[in-house]
């Protein structure tokens, strides 16, 4: 499992709750299991939400997007000391097919689709994942800002 699930999973198991603010969250890092500064803290919720590990729910609650029930983290788990915050979030490719294949898919066979559209499409690769996903019924939706972002501007 990786490090920022891991974490994720700690901190809603100790929040007693299926749903947490960003302040919530953040104060347990802090406070309560001691493994981040408040700028480390802030940092690894923004990763959680970026890497698609939490959605933010209408009332601006978030949410693990993992089968909480599933996932199990040692009690005695701490994050490593030298964990550098700054590039926990997942690429944003990695983080589309990921969501095409939960919806079906294996990985070989999404990308074999996706490569599929690109060429009859004529779409740039992150439209197409996007495309392939909405075909398979996916919710593509958190995907569109950083998409748009990254034709317009080359970001991340």
């Amino acid at each position: 499992m990786d490090e920022l699930r891991s974490i994720v999973a700690a901190v809603f198991k100790l929040g007693n709750g299926s749903s947490l603010t960003r302040t919530e969250m953040r104060n347990i890092l802090i406070y309560n299991l001691r493994w981040f500064d408040p700028d480390k803290a802030a940092n690894v919720v923004d990763a959680a939400a970026a890497s698609g590990y939490l959605q933010t729910g209408p009332d601006s609650r978030l949410t693990p997007t993992f089968d909480m029930g599933s996932t199990v983290v040692d009690v005695a788990y701490r994050p490593p000391k030298d964990l550098e915050t700054s590039t926990l979030v997942r690429p944003l490719l990695e983080r589309m097919i990921e969501t095409v294949i939960r919806s079906g898919l294996d990985r070989k066979e999404a990308v074999r689709t996706i490569n599929k559209r690109v060429g009859e499409l004529r779409v740039l690769f992150p439209c197409a994942v996007i495309q392939v996903g909405l075909e398979r019924g996916a919710d593509m939706s958190p995907f569109y800002a950083e998409v748009e972002d990254q034709i317009l501007y080359g970001e991340r």
